[in-house]
């Protein structure tokens, strides 16, 4: 890492001189929960879509919302599974409350309950689902790497 760091700042370093702008650096440690970072590439690549795309930014974090938070906490939360199938079921059969109960649950779904690790996970997706959908590969910026490796 040491050696990728410094590679880093001299091949930086030297565009700044050239361009003749400052360089600024800041080294910090590695956070554990749903990070500033990983929110910052998150609408990085969100508004990165928008811009090839034309769809806003908001609406693309409610579709990816609604395909992957769901999935990841069927996955992880005890519980949230068995939930999801009794609203599916209520769809099922007709019932008339099915609508209101599913958005009820829908509003509670946020990517701010997700941890590092099941975010990783959502940015992975939205990587894989832009690429494969949109043919659109998004950007990770080489400070960010590291938060989907």
């Amino acid at each position: 890492d040491i050696t990728k760091t410094i590679s880093y700042l001299h091949s930086n370093y030297t565009q700044a001189i050239n361009d003749g702008k400052p360089l600024v650096v800041r080294i910090d440690q590695k956070q554990e929960d749903r990070s500033k970072a990983q929110n910052r590439l998150y609408w990085l690549q969100l508004h990165f879509v928008e811009k090839q795309t034309g769809q806003d930014a908001d609406s693309l974090h409610e579709i990816v919302k609604g395909k992957f938070v769901t999935k990841i906490l069927m996955r992880d939360r005890e519980g949230f599974a068995e939930m999801v199938e009794a609203i599916r079921h209520l769809k099922a059969i007709g019932s008339k409350d099915y609508e209101s109960i599913a958005a009820g649950v829908y509003k509670l779904i946020s990517t701010t309950i997700l941890d590092t690790k099941q975010f990783t996970d959502y940015l992975k997706l939205i990587e894989a689902y832009m690429l494969s959908e949109l043919g659109i590969m998004v950007p990770v910026p080489d400070d960010l790497k590291y938060l989907i490796q």
